[in-house]
């Protein structure tokens, strides 16, 4: 893991070029044999200029290994009680040279407060308003899918409701535990269970799931079969899509095949998660991607409940929206020009084929500059935000198994050395050095107006990361010194 972290190398993004063919979305059970998942559509190939040979290489020796010689162990002790002793066993100073340890979040000191982090945290997508003054999390889809023996299944429901001070607070959790309140002395696990839930939910589904496979890959391949390599469209977003597709083969090979990451680190067999994916790729909805549409929907962009996480996004987001807005100015000079560009209408036609649902809700009827901003900006935020809470942003939650396990024994007992290892190494691994978003990419433009659209970009990203700079330091807050400008693994 620490050879394959310091020889990973962030991409040099070339400018769009012509494709021999057209990619044609095939189900992923077709391209991938032994994943029984037909449901969800992958690329019939990786274009050439995206292929990576020896990552993929060094990935299928990878899986190779993992099916021949597992690491996998039968038998083996559980991992020491003390949380810090059981992370620098598995994050030794090999790891550590490479990348630093994670922090502990203040939410997991002492009783875990639930009701910070439903709102300052990578999970705070999941809160929701069910009455004037009650919220919830609800993952009890969960529980509906084969967990390997010894196992409680995920799934939980989490019931909040704002105090006095306008804090939330965890009033009620249903789970494999049966009902809990606070004064019940199943609380403590009841509470680990829902946030094993919760980091399960938000790794299988939310983002491999919905942002690797329905989301980015459909975005990409239709960019590139709808878009020529001159269309303005295509090249801004050409950041965002490069490489998706040769990432999600060799993420796909390492962690979804059998005997891969996922079936060896959280509670789902591999028919499990299979059926997991089968049943929640078409739940996928655009405008979750979209904060300011996404808090208006959940109901939670009330000032009766601080939300310091969502207000992060929404500034990220503005960034987004000014530099498509500023970028789209250039090429269409009203709502009637890109209304009547035919490769634009194909393009939403065709990625609302494969999206499951948001984008025509998102980029109106009909299109409309405004429109084209909110549509684009979405996309943006998905490969560039939405990817790093959801990837590298649990790297500081996720490794607390006394807090936020990612499996629950029936018997109480922590992980074993391999789970726990396995489960370290994963994340580990979602931290390599990949391209930056505050990249200049203006030698991407067609011309001098989009380049200086680029630059005008790098200098807005640059300006919020100083305002951010004076900021207290947290474990949820993104920068945009953080993120990535893809969803590249």
């Amino acid at each position: 893991m620490t050879f394959k972290f310091r020889h990973a190398q962030p991409l040099v993004i070339p400018s769009p070029t012509a494709q021999a063919r057209p990619i044609v979305p095939v189900s992923l059970a077709s391209k991938f044999p032994g994943i029984a998942i037909s449901g969800v559509v992958v690329a019939d190939f990786v274009p050439s200029d995206e292929a990576q040979r020896l990552p993929l290489l060094f990935c299928r020796l990878q899986s190779w290994l993992y099916r021949s010689f597992s690491p996998m162990q039968p038998g083996l002790v559980p991992i020491e009680g003390d949380p810090e002793i059981a992370l620098a066993r598995a994050y030794p100073k090999n790891h550590r040279a490479c990348f630093a340890p994670p922090l502990r979040p203040p939410e997991f000191v002492g009783d875990l407060d639930l009701g910070h982090l439903a709102v300052a945290s990578p999970y705070t997508g999941y809160l929701e308003r069910t009455g004037p003054r009650t919220f919830q999390w609800d993952f009890l889809e969960l529980n509906n899918f084969e967990c390997h023996a010894g196992l409680r299944p995920p799934g939980a429901r989490v019931d909040f409701a704002l105090d006095a001070h306008a804090r939330l607070r965890a009033t009620h959790i249903e789970s494999d535990l049966g009902s809990c309140a606070p004064e019940s002395k199943e609380w403590g696990p009841a509470m680990r269970l829902a946030l094993c839930g919760l980091t399960t939910h938000s790794s299988l589904v939310r983002h491999f799931n919905w942002l690797h496979l329905v989301g980015g890959g459909p975005l990409s391949f239709v960019t590139r079969n709808c878009l020529n390599q001159n269309h303005p469209v295509r090249r801004l977003l050409q950041p965002h899509i490069y490489a998706t597709h040769s990432s999600n083969q060799m993420v796909t090979i390492d962690q979804m095949g059998p005997g891969g990451d996922f079936e060896n680190i959280f509670s789902f067999t591999h028919r499990g998660m299979c059926a997991l994916y089968e049943a929640t790729w078409a739940n996928f909805d655009l405008q979750k991607f979209n904060p300011a549409v996404d808090a208006l929907r959940r109901g939670v962009n009330s000032p009766d409940v601080e939300t310091p996480a969502l207000e992060n996004y929404l500034s990220l987001m503005g960034v987004f929206e000014a530099h498509a807005r500023r970028y789209l100015a250039l090429y269409f000079q009203s709502d009637d020009a890109i209304a009547n560009d035919a490769s634009l209408a194909q393009w939403i036609e065709s990625l609302s084929a494969y999206l499951p649902r948001g984008v025509d809700e998102l980029a109106g009827t009909p299109l409309s500059c405004e429109g084209a901003v909110r549509l684009i900006s979405t996309f943006i935020y998905l490969t560039t935000v939405e990817h790093e809470v959801l990837g590298s942003g649990v790297w500081n939650y996720q490794l607390w198994d006394d807090a936020q396990p990612v499996r629950v024994y029936q018997n109480g007992q922590r992980p074993p050395l391999d789970v726990y290892q396995r489960m370290v190494n994963a994340n580990f691994n979602l931290n390599v050095r990949r391209t930056p978003l505050m990249s200049d990419f203006s030698s991407l433009a067609l011309d001098a107006g989009g380049a200086q659209a680029f630059r005008d970009f790098r200098a807005d990203l640059a300006h919020l990361q100083a305002s951010m700079d004076h900021l207290p330091g947290t474990c949820w807050r993104i920068a945009p010194k953080n993120l990535k400008a893809n969803i590249n693994a």
